[in-house]
């Protein structure tokens, strides 16, 4: 069992909290998925759970975390750049004691993990040259082999394609291990998680908030948006009845008021005297009303963002035309891409997805009628992390900006920081200010939803679905490639074939 007991984490340069008297508990063999937006001590929590003195250079931790698992295992959210360099065997073997391990035991958990035993054979073959989740496979054998009862996963499904995100959720869901994991991603929240811990910073993110419920992910949004509306419902009533009330009051008052200082009756002073005695009382008994009102929920600021003024380009125009182009990765490509349309690439890790559409990207950057937005996997290709989100925007005027930025819930504060210090959701935002702001008629999109939290996700496929320009994408978020509508292309060894989905 693991408890915690009125933890609180506090920044120690500003004192913000990330979280304020958190409490859970969580019993052997659950799979809790933790939810927010960047930002909100999802990585601070787990760290702080699985070794305390990962975050004590920067946090204070308050609280009690009771934890009796007796064997702990932390995946990190990326692997450390040192490693991509060793071959899958060296990458395993690393930091073990030969005397005491058991080396077949690697190849028990490859054949468990579905994973090629002959990777761990090939010494010319680097960790940097495996995909998403070979890396992940490679990760869990690691942890697995220690034999830990709690499994602590940061982001595991991050960089997974299709195929390896069923198989994440399948190992998550049928594991004995009791498994904590954060996840940005719906399908494998959906899938496999029996219990939400849903980390908030709410008012402008100056207050930290948390909701826990020992359900399922799809129950947890239900149940939060009907508790939500209701909240909202009731809290809406009670403020129009007390409305009504203060201003009866108030013109009573008014009244009253008005009759003492023009009246020239002794008697009738006396009375209205009384009268406005009584209405003090009144007041003293509004006041207290107002305090007992119910309160309207608390929730994390969403996406307040519109494409407007966007000039369209023709249906019916080309913009891209392939036929038949050999790309670097191999492939024979043929792809048709017309004024108002919206595709999205899948395919597996390390099919060349992210090449082709830099491709695509250079290919149409030569035609000057086309305004192109793009949004790179990678954001630090066209992030300068020394610039501040102003800087990054300064194309536009001040008030633009700042207006912009306060619709995507940036603090005073955060439009001034350098764009290092800001979280992945963050930056994601911003590509989306920018582009908004320069009203591309063209957009070229690589993993636009990764770094959006799952309550935010819906947000933002909405603000494409709306978007009245041509889209080109790549994603393997299921959410995105289902609901959108876009026409979905897959890419594979050999060519990019046109997907026929029944939606």
């Amino acid at each position: 069992m693991l408890q915690i007991i009125n933890v609180t984490l506090t920044h120690q340069n500003d004192l913000s909290k990330l979280t304020d008297k958190l409490s859970f508990t969580l019993s052997t063999g659950e799979k809790l998925g933790i939810i927010g937006e960047e930002g909100t001590g999802k990585s601070s929590l787990l760290q702080a759970i699985y070794q305390p003195n990962l975050i004590s250079s920067y946090l204070d931790i308050e609280g009690q975390i009771t934890n009796q698992f007796k064997k702990l295992a932390y995946l990190p959210q990326s692997l450390e750049k040192s490693v991509l360099n060793l071959s899958p065997s060296e990458f395993l073997y690393q930091d073990l004691d030969y005397d005491m391990f058991d080396f077949n035991h690697f190849y028990q958990l490859a054949n468990q993990l579905n994973f090629k035993t002959d990777h761990l054979e090939n010494d010319q073959l680097k960790m940097k040259d495996l995909s998403g989740g070979e890396r992940l496979k490679l990760q869990l054998m690691k942890l697995l082999a220690h034999g830990p009862d709690l499994l602590l996963l940061d982001e595991p499904s991050a960089d997974l394609d299709l195929t390896s995100l069923e198989w994440l959720a399948q190992f998550i869901k049928t594991s004995p291990l009791t498994i904590i994991f954060i996840s940005h991603d719906q399908a494998l929240l959906e899938a496999c998680a029996t219990a939400i811990l849903h980390l908030e910073l709410v008012k402008k993110r100056t207050v930290a908030s948390y909701h826990f419920s020992k359900t399922n992910y799809s129950d947890y949004i239900t149940n939060r948006l009907a508790a939500f509306e209701k909240q909202s419902q009731l809290a809406n009533k009670e403020k129009e009845e007390f409305d009504k009330k203060e201003a009866r009051f108030k013109r009573v008052h008014e009244s009253v008021q008005h009759q003492l200082e023009h009246t020239k009756d002794s008697t009738a002073g006396r009375l209205l005297a009384k009268k406005m005695k009584a209405l003090k009382s009144q007041e003293s008994r509004l006041a207290k009303d107002q305090n007992q009102l119910t309160k309207a929920p608390l929730e994390m600021d969403s996406l307040n963002l519109f494409f407007t003024d966007i000039p369209r380009l023709a249906k019916q125009r080309t913009i891209l035309h392939l036929q038949d182009q050999v790309l670097i990765s191999g492939q024979v490509i043929s792809f048709l891409v017309k004024g108002q349309d919206k595709v999205v690439i899948t395919g597996l890790n390390g099919i060349g997805k992210t090449k082709l559409l830099k491709y695509i990207l250079e290919t149409l950057q030569a035609d000057p009628t086309l305004s192109i937005g793009y949004m790179p996997q990678n954001y630090e290709e066209l992030l300068n992390p020394e610039q501040s989100p102003l800087e990054f925007l300064d194309d536009y005027p001040l008030e633009d900006i700042k207006s912009i930025l306060a619709s995507l819930q940036f603090t005073r504060e955060e439009i001034k920081h350098g764009l290092g210090q800001l979280s992945g959701g963050q930056r994601a935002k911003l590509f989306l200010a920018k582009m908004v702001l320069d009203k591309n008629n063209l957009l070229i999109l690589d993993e636009p939803t990764r770094h959006f939290s799952p309550t935010s996700q819906p947000l933002v496929r909405q603000l494409f679905m709306d978007y009245p320009g041509a889209i080109i994408s790549v994603s393997h978020d299921a959410y995105f490639i289902n609901e959108t509508g876009f026409s979905i292309f897959q890419l594979t060894d050999n060519d990019l074939l046109a997907q026929a989905i029944d939606r």
